[in-house]
C-alpha cells in the first residue's frame, strides 16, 4: 500500500494552506459577512456565546481544519495532482463531496435551518478549494 503515505506532501504548503483556510474562515464568519445571519439561523445568541468554552470550540475547529487539509494534501500526493488549478479543483471536489455531504446528513437529521447548512457547506467547500490551490503551489 504505497499510496498510503505522506511522501510527496510539502509540509510548508500544508502550513500555508492551513493559514489561508483559517483566514478565509475568519472573513467568512466575521460580523461583516455571514456571522449575523448564520448565528440567527443557528440559534446562537449572546448568552450561548458568553458561556461557550472557546478553547474547545477553536480546538475542534483547528483539528477539523487540519484533518481536511491533510486529507487534500495526501490525496494530491497519492494521485499525482500538482499545480494551483488542479489543487483548487481537487479541494473543491473533496469539500463538496465529503464536507458538504456530511453537513447535509447531520444538519438534516438534527433539523437545523437549511441556511446554516448552506453557509457551512459553502464555507467548507471553498476553504478546501483554497487549501488545494495553496498546496498546488508547492506540490
Amino acid at each position: 500500500m504505497e499510496w498510503l503515505s505522506f511522501a510527496g506532501v510539502d509540509w510548508l504548503g500544508v502550513l500555508l494552506a492551513f493559514v489561508a483556510s483559517f483566514v478565509f474562515g475568519w472573513l467568512w464568519y466575521s460580523p461583516f459577512a455571514l456571522f449575523p445571519v448564520w448565528s440567527k439561523w443557528g440559534e446562537l445568541d449572546e448568552e450561548k456565546l458568553k458561556n461557550a468554552n472557546m478553547g474547545a470550540v477553536f480546538g475542534q475547529m483547528i483539528v477539523g481544519n487540519a484533518m481536511g487539509i491533510l486529507g487534500v494534501a495526501w490525496l494530491m500526493a497519492a494521485l499525482g495532482v500538482s499545480g494551483a488549478l488542479e489543487g483548487l479543483v481537487l479541494g473543491l471536489v473533496v469539500g463538496l463531496l465529503f464536507r458538504a455531504g456530511a453537513h447535509l446528513v447531520h444538519n438534516g437529521f438534527a433539523q437545523r435551518h437549511s441556511g446554516v447548512t448552506l453557509i457551512d457547506s459553502a464555507h467548507d467547500t471553498l476553504a478546501l478549494g483554497i487549501a488545494g490551490l495553496v498546496l498546488g503551489l508547492f506540490m
